[in-house]
Order: C-alpha cells, then sequence, then structure tokens
C-alpha cells in the first residue's frame, strides 16, 4: 500500500472539516420544520396493515417472478459465495483492513445512526458480572450486540452474515455455567400470515459458550426461514434451568427442551396457539402459557422440573373471570417465586385491553388485578389511554426483584404500580407524555420511546430497570420514584433498516438524510442541528421513512430543501414552509417513492404506482402544479428512477425509469416530455419481463450517459445488465452477474475515476465492486463493517466521489471513492499484521510476516470515522491502548515502505 495514503486520508479529513465550516449558513434553517413535523400513532388496524404492506414490498423484490415464493437453494448459494467471496478476500489481501475498499484507497466509515436503537425484544443483564456492566441485548432488526459497561458503547457480536431478528435471549445461571447464553429468533406479532411472514420468520437457536462473543446454531434447531415449515420458526422466550441447564422454549404452538443433545417436545399440539411464553424459577419449576381463543389450548401450565408432569392451573373455562383471547405474558416474582403474574390480551380494542391476573402457588389461587390497570382520567386516546397493548404487540410484565407486590408493565406505555395489593392504579413512567398527547415521555429531559417490549431488572440493584422498546434501550435508576427519569443506552447500537438514502449536492457536505423502515425519516452531519459528529442523527418525520431527497435553495444557496414522506403515498418537503406534495388524484405504492435529480434540483419526479408525475418547480410545487405524463403501455409500476448527471441538457440528458415487470424505459429530455409513452423502450433482452420482475436500481455513468447498469433484485432470473450504448434504441447489454449469479441485487452505481471506472452493486448479502465487471468477478467491500447486510441504496455523489450505503439492519455507511490501488498494493503477498488478543482491554501485541515486531516502529490508531487518538513507536512488540474508550479501531503500522492495517476491538 503507498506509505501516504494516511496522511492523505487525514488531509482529506481536514479538508472536509474546513468545508463544514465554510457551509455553517446551512445548519440551523433546515431544521425550521422539524419540530412541528409530527405523525399520530398508528393504530392496530393500521399497524397490522402497515406491517403486512411492508412485508409485501420487501416480498416482492425477492420472490422469484415465475414462482412466486423466495427459492430457499438460491439463499443459500448466495450465502455461500459471500462467505467464499470474504475468504478469497482476506486470503490474498490479507493487509487490507475489513473496513477498506478492496479496488481503492477508500475507507468504509459508520454513518450510524448511533444513537437510535431499533426494535428490541430481548435483553439480559450478564448474572456473572456484578457491576451489571455486562449487558446483551438483541434487536428484531439488527442482530445481537454486547456492551460490557453498562451501554455506554455496543459491540454487535452476532456475525453479518447470520439472522438477524432475535425475538428472546437467555442465560445459563448455574454457578461455572453463566458464560454459556442462548438466543432464539422469529417474530410472530407484527407478522402477515398471508406472505409467510418470511421477513420475521427465525432460523432456531443460537449458543455461545464465551460469555456471548460468538455464536453458533444449534443444529437440531435449524428451520427454513423463508416459509413457515416448523414451530421453531417463532420463537418469543427461553429460559434455562438452573437445575440441569436444559433450555426451555417458547415457539409457535409448542414448549420444547433441549437438554443438549436432543430436541423434545414438553407441551405440544396447540396448533390455534401461535405466542407462547414460558420462564424457570430458582427451584427449577417452570410455567408456561399459550395464547388463542380456544378453551382446549389457551392458559397456563406449570411442571415441577419442565421434564413432563404439566398441569393446566388456568383458562377461560375453570377460572372464573379468565377471558383470555389473545398474547398471555408471565413474570415471576424473584423474591417470592411461589408468586406469578399474568398479563393477556382481552380482545378489547375499546376500553383496557388487557387483564393482569396474580398466582400464589401455595394456595393454588388466582387474584384478578385487571381493574387496576391504568385508564388516566381526563380523556382517551386510542393506542395510548386507557392501558392499550396493540393487539398484543407490546405486552409485558415483571416484578421488582426484592418486592412481590411492586409490579411494571408494558404495552404502548410503560407503568408501575408499587403496591398491587393497597395501591388503585398503575402509573406511566414511560412511552407517550401523557393520556392526551402523542408526544413522548421525556421526564429528566431522556425521551422514552413507546412500545414496550422487555422490562428487566438489574440482578445487583432492585432499583434499576432496563427497558426494551421499539427505540431501542433505556434504564431507569430510580424505579421507585415519584417521577421515573431514564437514560438512553443507546450508543452504537445500530439496528436500523433503510429504505433510501440522500447525499447533500453540496461538494464536501457531510448532510445525509434516509427513509427508515417503522421508524420515520432522519437526517445526519457533523454540526447540523447541534449533532456532535457524523454516526449521530437526528428524528425528522414519522412513520415509516420512504424516498428522501435533499436541495439547496436561498438566494445565497444557505437553505436545504428536504424532501420526504411516509407510507402509502405521503409526500412533504420544509421549504418555504412545511407543506404536503403529493400530486392530487395520485395513487402510491406502500413505501412512497419520487426521485429528486441531484444535479439539477428543480427536476422532480413522483411514482403513482403506475403514472409519472413531473415538475420543473421542484422548489414551489404543490398538490395541483404537476404534470401528469400518464402510464407506460405495459401498465407497470414504477419501482426506481435514475438521471444523467451534469447541467441539464435538453439534447443529451434523459430520465431512466425501471417498473415491475423488468422494463427499463429512457425518457429523453424529461423537462420537455409530455407523455411517459414517448419513453423507449431499452430492457435488456436477457432480463425477465414477466409481472412481479423488479428492477431495483439503475446507475448512469457520471460523465458517459451511454454506460448505465440495470440490476434486479429477485431470486431465479438474471440480475445484473450493462450496456455502453445507452442512448441508442436498442442498446446491447452484457450479463455481468459472474460469481453473483445466485445475488438478490438491490443498488447499483458507477463511480468514474482518473483511469478507470468501479462499478458497485448492493447485494442481499453486502456490498461488491468490480472494475471490469465484463470478464471478471465481483469483490466484497467492507467485509467486516457492512457485512452481509442487505444493501439496499447506493448513492453517488460525483464531485467528490462520495459514495452513501444504506443498509437493512446495519445502518448507514459512506466512503469517498479515490484512486484505485496499484497492482501490488492490490495483490500484496506479503503476510497479514496480527494483532492480539483482539478484543483487547488494555494491551495489543503485534505479529507481522512470520516473526514478531521488535524494532521501534511507527503506528497510528484511528477511529472508525478516521479520527486519529493515539500514536507513537512499538515497544516490544506491544502498544498500550488502555486509555481508550470502548469500541472499533484502525491500527496502522509503517514496515517497510509500506503501511499495513487492521482492525481491533477495545473492550
Amino acid at each position: 500500500m503507498n506509505k501516504f495514503f494516511p496522511i492523505i486520508f487525514l488531509l482529506i479529513i481536514a479538508l472536509v472539516v474546513k468545508k463544514q465550516e465554510d457551509i455553517q449558513a446551512l445548519k440551523t434553517p433546515i431544521l425550521a420544520a422539524a419540530k412541528i413535523e409530527r405523525k399520530e400513532k398508528k393504530t392496530v388496524a393500521e399497524r397490522q396493515l402497515f406491517t403486512e404492506e411492508r412485508l409485501k414490498h420487501e416480498y416482492d423484490i425477492q420472490k422469484n417472478p415465475l414462482t412466486g415464493l423466495i427459492p430457499q437453494e438460491e439463499k443459500n448459494e448466495e450465502l455461500n459465495n459471500a462467505v467464499l467471496a470474504r475468504e478469497k478476500q482476506f486470503s490474498y489481501r490479507p493487509n487490507r483492513a475489513n473496513n477498506f475498499s478492496v479496488l481503492s484507497s477508500s475507507v468504509y466509515a459508520s454513518r450510524g445512526p448511533s444513537n437510535f436503537g431499533g426494535r428490541t425484544r430481548a435483553l439480559v443483564v450478564d448474572k456473572s458480572d456484578p457491576t451489571s456492566n455486562t449487558i446483551i441485548a438483541g434487536g428484531v432488526s439488527g442482530g445481537v450486540f454486547r456492551t460490557t459497561n453498562g451501554g455506554n458503547s455496543w459491540v454487535k457480536v452476532s456475525a453479518n452474515d447470520e439472522i438477524h431478528n432475535v425475538t428472546a435471549i437467555a442465560q445459563d445461571p448455574r454457578a461455572g455455567f453463566e458464560n454459556i447464553w442462548y438466543y432464539g429468533t422469529g417474530e410472530r406479532l407484527g407478522n402477515s400470515a398471508t406472505l409467510g411472514g418470511f421477513n420475521y420468520l427465525g432460523n432456531g437457536i443460537w449458543k455461545s459458550t464465551d460469555g456471548g462473543l460468538t455464536w453458533n446454531q444449534i443444529p437440531e434447531t435449524n428451520s427454513d426461514y423463508t416459509s413457515f415449515d416448523r414451530y421453531l420458526d417463532f420463537i418469543s422466550a427461553i429460559e434455562v434451568s438452573p437445575i440441569n441447564g436444559d433450555l426451555l422454549i417458547a415457539a409457535a404452538a409448542r414448549i420444547y427442551r433441549y437438554d443438549g443433545t436432543a430436541l423434545t417436545t414438553e407441551l405440544g399440539d396447540r396448533n390455534n396457539s401461535y405466542i407462547s411464553d414460558v420462564l424457570v424459577n430458582s427451584d427449577g419449576r417452570v410455567y408456561a402459557a399459550f395464547d388463542g381463543r380456544d378453551n382446549d389450548n389457551n392458559g397456563v401450565w406449570t411442571s415441577p422440573t419442565g421434564i413432563g408432569s404439566w398441569s393446566r392451573i388456568s383458562e377461560n373455562t375453570t377460572t372464573v373471570g379468565w377471558e383470555s383471547t389473545g398474547r398471555i405474558v408471565l413474570g415471576a416474582a424473584p423474591s417470592n417465586e411461589n408468586i406469578i403474574y399474568a398479563l393477556f390480551s382481552n380482545g378489547d380494542n375499546e376500553n383496557i385491553e388487557a387483564d393482569l391476573w396474580k398466582y400464589d402457588a401455595i394456595s393454588e389461587t388466582w387474584t384478578d388485578y385487571s381493574s387496576k390497570l391504568p385508564d388516566e382520567p381526563g380523556g382517551d386516546l386510542k393506542g395510548n389511554d386507557p392501558f392499550a397493548i396493540q393487539g398484543g404487540y407490546d405486552l409485558v410484565v415483571s416484578v421488582k426483584p426484592d418486592d412481590e407486590n411492586f409490579v411494571t408493565i408494558g404495552g404502548t406505555n410503560v407503568y408501575k404500580i408499587e403496591n398491587i395489593i393497597n395501591d388503585a392504579t398503575f402509573t406511566r413512567i414511560g412511552g407517550y407524555t401523557s393520556n392526551t398527547s402523542y408526544g413522548t415521555y421525556a421526564v429528566g429531559g431522556v425521551k422514552h420511546h413507546p412500545d414496550i417490549h422487555a422490562l428487566v431488572y438489574d440482578p445487583n440493584n432492585s432499583n434499576i430497570l432496563i427497558s426494551g422498546t421499539d427505540g431501542g434501550i433505556h434504564k431507569s435508576i430510580e424505579i421507585d420514584a415519584d417521577q421515573v427519569a431514564w437514560q438512553s443506552l443507546n450508543n452504537n447500537y445500530i439496528t436500523y433498516q433503510f429504505y433510501h438514502i440522500a447525499l447533500d449536492p453540496t461538494t464536501g457536505s457531510n448532510f445525509v438524510m434516509g427513509g427508515t423502515q417503522d421508524n420515520g425519516t432522519k437526517y445526519g452531519g457533523l454540526g447540523f442541528g447541534g449533532l456532535t459528529d457524523n454516526t449521530t442523527m437526528a428524528h425528522y418525520y414519522g412513520g415509516d421513512g420512504v424516498a428522501v431527497g435533499i436541495a439547496v435553495r436561498g438566494e445565497n444557496n444557505n437553505t436545504l430543501q428536504l424532501y420526504y414522506g411516509s407510507q402509502n403515498g405521503n409526500f412533504r418537503t420544509n421549504y418555504p414552509s412545511p407543506r404536503a406534495l403529493t400530486p392530487d388524484g395520485s395513487e402510491s405504492q406502500f413505501v412512497t417513492y419520487f426521485y429528486l435529480d441531484p444535479d439539477n434540483t428543480e427536476q422532480l419526479y413522483y411514482a403513482g404506482k403506475s403514472t409519472l408525475y413531473k415538475t420543473n418547480d421542484a422548489e414551489n410545487v404543490t398538490t395541483l402544479t404537476w404534470d401528469n405524463l400518464g402510464a407506460l403501455a405495459s401498465g407497470e409500476y414504477l419501482r426506481t428512477f435514475a438521471t444523467t448527471r451534469g447541467a441539464y441538457d435538453a439534447a443529451s440528458s434523459y430520465l431512466l425509469i425501471g417498473g415491475n415487470k423488468g422494463g427499463v424505459y429512457r425518457l429523453n429530455d424529461p423537462k420537455n416530455a409530455i407523455a411517459i409513452s414517448d419513453a423507449v423502450n431499452i430492457t435488456p433482452p436477457q432480463a425477465s419481463t414477466v409481472d412481479n420482475t423488479i428492477v431495483s436500481g439503475l446507475a448512469i455513468h457520471p460523465t458517459n450517459p451511454d454506460i448505465i447498469m440495470a440490476v434486479y433484485g429477485n431470486y431465479g432470473i438474471n440480475n445484473i445488465f450493462i450496456t455502453q450504448n445507452a442512448t441508442s434504441n436498442t442498446p446491447t447489454w452484457s450479463l455481468i452477474e459472474n460469481n453473483l449469479n445466485a445475488h438478490s441485487i438491490r443498488s447499483a452505481a458507477i463511480v468514474a475515476l482518473q483511469n478507470e471506472d468501479i462499478y458497485y452493486v448492493g447485494t442481499g448479502r453486502g456490498l461488491y465492486a468490480s472494475s471490469d465487471p465484463i470478464n471478471n468477478d465481483w469483490e466484497i467491500e467492507g467485509a467486516n463493517e457492512i457485512g452481509f447486510a442487505v444493501v439496499s441504496g447506493l448513492v453517488l455523489r460525483p464531485s467528490d466521489n462520495k459514495l452513501l450505503i444504506g443498509t437493512h439492519g446495519n445502518g448507514m455507511f459512506e466512503t469517498t471513492v479515490s484512486g484505485t490501488l496499484s497492482l501490488i498494493d492490490n495483490n500484496s503477498s506479503a503476510a497479514a499484521l496480527t494483532l492480539f488478543p483482539n478484543p483487547t482491554v488494555s494491551e495489543l501485541n503485534i505479529k507481522f510476516s512470520n516473526s514478531q515486531v521488535n524494532e521501534k516502529m511507527a503506528y497510528e490508531i484511528m477511529t472508525i470515522t478516521g479520527k486519529l487518538v493515539l500514536s507513537g513507536v512499538t515497544k516490544n512488540s506491544k502498544v498500550d491502548v488502555a486509555s481508550l474508550s470502548p469500541g472499533v479501531y484502525i491500527f496502522s503500522l509503517g514496515i517497510n515502505d509500506e503501511t499495513q492495517f487492521s482492525k481491533f476491538i477495545k473492550k
């Protein structure tokens, strides 16, 4: 590698910082509308509908258009090919750090959001850590994360090639076995049965034997996560027996027991029940619950050991007043394990939506405390008050470890009752701010997100409660306070799923936006809105995020006009004042799609299902001033757009259109076009053109409009095409899948360098690049940072070759694509620079080639975003890193006129 690269890299960073100073004027106006842009809470019906539409959107992109199914064999081949690509890269390019580009002198840096968390259904405080600083948590879309500093920072410990939908976590509580952990996958609630729920179907149970640092699947629990083929596809709870270490699994319609070698069905044939729960007391007694309206199936069961001898202790017909119709969750009182609480859906969507009962195992009696569930005075608000659980989507009960009568519950909000016997009702302590507002609860200044899924007490301090919600992880250190305040633990807990992303067109600007699944629209950029670094973001608009766009406006180009929206056609802007933009009378796909020409930002295009709308005055357009250009003759929905780069030229500029029947169309001079029917059909002859063939990405060369790439998301078809005469009426296309022939391709970009071009494709298993895709295989990029995440978006700013990468579950990344590596760099035979132990607490040992580094050599340590934090010379082949904060770092070492790089984790 060029020994001057680190210097150049830092100079680039310095220039970017200087550029930020030059555009300070942009930083305040862009936020003018943020505080008034709100969306109301989704109702239960809306959540169910939106979840189904969301899944359908993702399913349609992937399914084989001929069979309507997602082929498991191709997904397996896709994963195998991704693993091979990573192994190949590491084997012959060992001197390239895992967040570096393979083909260019570029670094992939995370853009976060490091300060927002996604839906978290499971978290456990490590009982072997007396400080309670070690916590393992799971995001339904992001995987498993571990912290050893109480949530000040998190490290993702599940590999990016593992399934991400974590729903349950458990630790072996036995002395000497606390290093054994498990996590379960597959979320039933919030899924579409009509689609097979593929996106949230699980893949069984995973196990760690090193305290949660590494994980391997338990083979006996393996399932096909593209279709519901096994009850282990949905796992809602897992517990470990403190007596024998058996794993108890609450799955769909079953309770399983795994003894380390065999999987046994303990309770089964609950075929009308898909949500179950399980808990195990310290004496080994097991309680289990099944949902459902069927009186033969629902209710609560118990066994002294979890090995047979089950008895039913409640259900609708024998427990007077017990009327469970849906999900049941259980909570044990650690101070008196004869006490069990059951919180369950009662099917009432107009009043209090749940019932709460308390079981005494000594007297074998149930007490109904449902009348104490919250119904606050002063007005009701749907999905907020009275106590709302969204059909069981968010439902949890837990008990303070030192007081069997101090109970906390979660639905859309979190509540506490300090003495369930004597107190009149529960008190709100998180979620929405009150029963008259959908504002967020923020006592003490820190917001606590609604939609509660986990409430876990600190085993070493009964006054500390940790919550898992749709907004990540929060902690209260005084749960018994009159006014409960929370701390956010969403620090590098990155689980966000981006549909679409956008980059400020201003050269050097670091302002970005993204539309996320179920978490609205976010923006980021150092200095914008008070943001202190490039990995944090701010919330801008609610709902499901959709397409986004950014334009520079104002007399002095000192204002950013933002384009954003939410699902089902809601389209808005913030400038000159906040207003709706959805074309009057238009229809929309679920993920609202529009496209702002990044180089000619008065040109704006809107996809109204099959109808194209356009405006030449994007700054001032209203719902009534769009031009309706009609629909394609094929009637296909408009799924993606791209425009030629550079200043608009009526003679050469065009709009590229991709549809949902495989069609690719070129609309010449779109600014003056009056009908989409004038578009030229330039679909690759080898492409599928049957219904539901999704063109997922289009890329036009920045300086040569004859070169374009078209990519397709579906499995089972040809997926990547390139042409070098795109402006012809009959372009010649080449199929360039090569080693990506089994991949779902989601996005594309072409970067022009001085001497060659680099082609990028985002896939269902990571980001790939090639400088010659016609003749050579694709190389995986950022293998351990971007990893095998779905790369849903690629956006390029040619003026400085800034490439923005949006992923589905791993947040956002960026790189500045600079000069390609020399032949000797790109195929270096030098042996790897090795750092150990890795992760490390205080010291790194350095090994280069096959010998220790014995002489003093200069080193530098940078953050993942390129900030230099430590430098010096090696001493006895060691470097002291004790002063570094926990996190991921890049270590560089100068040896023999080369600079070698390696990544390490500081614990």
